[in-house]
């Protein structure tokens, strides 16, 4: 009997113990099932909330290339068309919207081949090029500045229209040319007659001095003229680079420095100036020859003018990693920090009353720096006022 209650007794805590472990563990069930559901309904917003971001992210997107003026492709590692903005669209035609190749929608192989540039070095290019842009019968040929950049498994093209800025800069060139022309007879017959006025026995007194004074502004105004011209060739020929090509030859620099140097030599006797030629036999590079001379005759006229009677002029060549420099230093007046990023630009004087001594014309520098850029060079100036300076014209082997 005693057994019996004995064996209840244990019967009845076992249940007990049973019991509350299903509570416990329906408990920790039930925990964890709501944890569950708020772990993901937390995930679901999230993920809708960043759904929401990216939406908006892309209406903006869309909103700014939409607005854009300028015309926006992108392509894929094959060159496949894969956005096209409705600038591009307007361009090109509502094809390009589609998913062909840029060829195929912009009929261009210049971009064609400005894409796979840029998939191949993996780096940014800006070119300025020409395309037959708009639909069948109203096509016409416009000016763009492309930009290309490479992006993840492609290529982002921005090209901006400048066709307008072309036909006016195309303007701005023309009259500047046809005027520098008309302007030069007249100013030659000027400085002719004053010349013979001059040697005339027969003009003296206050005569001879009007004569004088004539005669150096024709002189001045025949050098400008003459610049104008210049830089105009230089100007054109830059805009038509594969003409040009022609004409560009690989050929040793040294002859090219001792012509320029003895270009100057009178000049330089005056003032008893030295110059001093440094360039090794063998170094070579492809240039226009003529423009080389004449870039050096323009620096070396300028060391003479600026420089004190009794100093020296170097002039000099050699090879700086992948490219051939050509430098021009003197002992001159040299050049105030501020001036120096300006230098280089047309009619831009640092001492006026210096250059209408002289007869400078203010274009010289600036016939400096087409004739670089037509060689895909540079052109750089290290200075200090009352320490001389260096001018260099970098060049690509």
């Amino acid at each position: 009997m005693v057994l019996l209650v004995i064996l209840a007794f244990l019967l009845i805590i076992a249940l007990l113990l049973l019991l509350g472990l299903y509570r416990a563990k329906t408990k920790a069930s039930r925990s964890l099932v709501l944890s569950l559901k708020a772990e993901l309904e937390g995930m679901v917003a999230e993920l809708s909330r960043r759904a929401e971001q990216a939406e908006a992210e892309s209406r903006r997107i869309n909103a700014i290339l939409n607005g854009m003026s300028e015309a926006v492709l992108a392509v894929d590692s094959k060159l496949i068309l894969y956005l096209a903005n409705p600038r591009a669209q307007s361009l090109f035609g509502p094809g390009s919207a589609e998913k062909i190749s840029l060829l195929a929608a912009t009929r261009s192989t210049e971009l064609e081949n400005i894409a796979r540039r840029v998939l191949a070095e993996g780096r940014s290019l800006e070119v300025e090029l020409s395309l037959w842009a708009g639909f069948a019968h109203t096509r016409t040929e416009q000016r763009f500045q492309a930009f290309a950049a490479p992006i993840p498994a492609g290529v982002v093209i921005v090209m901006e229209d400048i066709t307008r800025l072309a036909k006016l800069e195309q303007v701005r060139k023309d009259f500047i040319a046809n005027v520098s022309h008309e302007l030069r007879t007249p100013i030659q017959l000027i400085k002719g007659y004053s010349e013979t006025m001059l040697d005339s026995p027969d003009t003296m007194g206050p005569y001879r001095r009007c004569m004088e004074v004539i005669y150096k502004n024709a002189l001045t105004m025949e050098n400008l003229t003459n610049d104008l011209l210049v830089l105009s060739n230089l100007e054109n020929a830059g805009n038509d680079r594969l003409d040009l090509s022609g004409m560009m030859e690989e050929q040793a620099l040294a002859p090219l420095i001792t012509e320029a140097a003895l270009s100057v030599e009178p000049q330089a006797k005056k003032k008893n100036i030295t110059v001093h030629i440094s360039c090794p036999a063998d170094l070579k590079a492809t240039v226009h020859g003529s423009f080389i001379i004449q870039a050096l005759i323009n620096l070396l006229e300028n060391g003479v003018k600026y420089s004190p009677k009794k100093t020296a002029l170097w002039v000099s060549a050699y090879s700086e990693h992948d490219h051939v420099v050509l430098a021009v230093k003197d002992e001159g007046m040299g050049i105030p920090p501020e001036h120096l990023e300006r230098i280089f630009e047309r009619f831009y004087r640092v001492d006026r009353a210096h250059n209408r001594e002289t007869g400078g014309t203010g274009l010289g520098l600036s016939i400096v720096r087409h004739i670089a850029l037509i060689h895909n060079g540079t052109t750089e100036v290290e200075s200090h006022a009352g320490e001389g300076s260096v001018f260099r014209i970098k060049i690509a082997r």
